[in-house]
């Protein structure tokens, strides 16, 4: 009687706890099946043909961040028949299909958590499997770095005029520096000038897009004795000045006002080039109103100076300055030497390459910076880019660097090295143990 009640009690007991351990059990092969991954890869593979259709009339950058840096896009694909659009509608273009995906970023992610799960929870840890689970930690870790560098890095530009060798050096040339610029995002700084030293107070690029079109954003500096009004936010403008035969639906602000641009049909969206531009007006807290216009055009590396837009309010100088995000190296850098070496007979480059001297602690080290040999110190990579003037050449002569720091930067190849040792180690087992199989039978035969 005793023993059949102690059964049932555990039968009660593995009863409660079954469901649980039942539903964890399913969610384990769920997440780490191969079908979940096969589905994963082919997502993928439709977010990348989509995301290189859409890149025919806008540009990388914006593409990027819709398809692959985005929890989910509506991706529009554009039906036609060898090379005819489908149902055309008034502008010739053909029907338009929208088709929601989620993004590639969790689908990355998920896919992780599918290798986790799959490769090396559920697969049995054996010596047979070791070349196995070492790929897939490969592949994870390239996942990984893929993370680190959409989160934790940033690039930007930085432009060098070439320094003359007679001395005659220009006062608004740049000719070194130690900071560069970002490539798309954008920051309005507010400037206070405090004598011997400008304050300055940023805000994020992310912060003004509710300026658009009639929108408008307030910003109340602390302290300050103003508030700064932005609106009529364009992402691609340029700043002209109002002439009788310029026409203009913006506000004209002392002479100048912001034209809208776009680009033209069958011309491919370059996001770097697309300057943004606002109007501002700044209300004094004693009844002042000041209004400007702010353009966002980089000067580097033809003038070094910014030309902020100046106010005066109780006395004190400030200034507003829209502008790409500045970023500070801890070294500088100086251009000596550009050199160009032309294909013979044409005015196509063979080889361009930079001679720079990286200046730290008061002491300068050579160094060439040319194409797949970039300059890596500090966690930075400087690789040249561009040069001019183009396209009948200098001198004087100037180069344009990218520079890009990356935490993850050596991760990529760690990982091929990682999952090469993984197949190898799995091939090379696979051929032992059917070599070792094929003898055995050859001896028993």
């Amino acid at each position: 009687m005793t023993a059949t009640a102690t059964s049932e009690v555990r039968a009660a007991g593995g009863t409660a706890a079954g469901p649980r351990s039942v539903r964890f059990a399913a969610a384990v092969r769920g997440l780490g099946s191969m079908k979940l991954a096969v589905w994963l890869v082919l997502i993928l593979a439709a977010l990348t043909w989509l995301g290189t259709l859409a890149q025919t009339n806008r540009s990388t950058f914006d593409v990027q961040r819709e398809y692959f840096e985005s929890w989910f896009v509506l991706a529009r694909l554009e039906l036609s028949f060898w090379g005819r659009p489908l149902f055309p509608g008034a502008d010739g273009s053909g029907f338009e299909l929208v088709v929601p995906l989620p993004g590639a970023y969790p689908v990355m992610a998920l896919l992780f958590v599918n290798l986790l799960v799959g490769g090396l929870l559920r697969m049995r840890w054996s010596l047979r499997n070791l070349g196995i689970l070492v790929t897939h930690v490969g592949i994870a870790l390239l996942l990984v770095a893929g993370f680190v560098k959409l989160h934790y890095s940033w690039s930007g530009s930085l432009g060098l005029y070439e320094t003359p060798r007679d001395g005659g050096s220009s006062p608004n040339r740049a000719y070194e520096s130690s900071r560069f610029v970002s490539f798309h995002d954008f920051e309005l700084a507010l400037l206070a000038d405090r004598g011997d030293t400008i304050e300055e107070r940023v805000v994020p690029e992310r912060q003004l897009h509710a300026a658009r079109g009639d929108g408008s954003v307030r910003l109340r500096p602390d302290g300050l004795p103003f508030e700064v009004q932005v609106h009529r936010w364009h992402d691609f403008c340029r700043a002209v000045p109002k002439g009788l035969m310029v026409q203009s639906t913006s506000p004209v602000v002392d002479g100048a006002f912001l034209m809208p641009q776009s680009w033209s049909a069958g011309e491919q969206p370059r996001s770097e080039q697309e300057i943004a531009g606002c109007y501002v007006t700044v209300y004094g807290d004693d009844g002042e109103r000041i209004e400007g216009i702010l353009w966002g055009l980089p000067r580097l590396p033809h003038d070094r100076h910014r030309y902020p837009f100046t106010f005066t309010i109780r006395g004190q100088r400030y200034g507003l300055d829209l502008r790409h995000v500045v970023f500070d190296l801890p070294f500088g850098l100086r251009l000596d030497r550009f050199q160009k070496l032309d294909h013979p007979g044409t005015m196509s480059p063979k080889d361009f390459r930079s001679f720079v001297s990286v200046l730290e602690d008061g002491q300068a080290r050579e160094a060439q910076i040319f194409m797949n040999n970039p300059l890596r110190k500090d966690g930075y990579v400087v690789y040249q880019t561009n040069w001019g003037p183009q396209p009948m050449g200098g001198p004087p002569w100037y180069s344009v660097f990218e520079v890009s720091y990356n935490p993850s930067d050596f991760w990529p190849t760690l990982a091929c090295f990682v999952i090469f040792f993984g197949l190898l180690v799995h091939f090379v087992g696979k051929l032992v143990r059917f070599l070792d199989s094929s003898t055995r039978s050859s001896l028993a035969g």
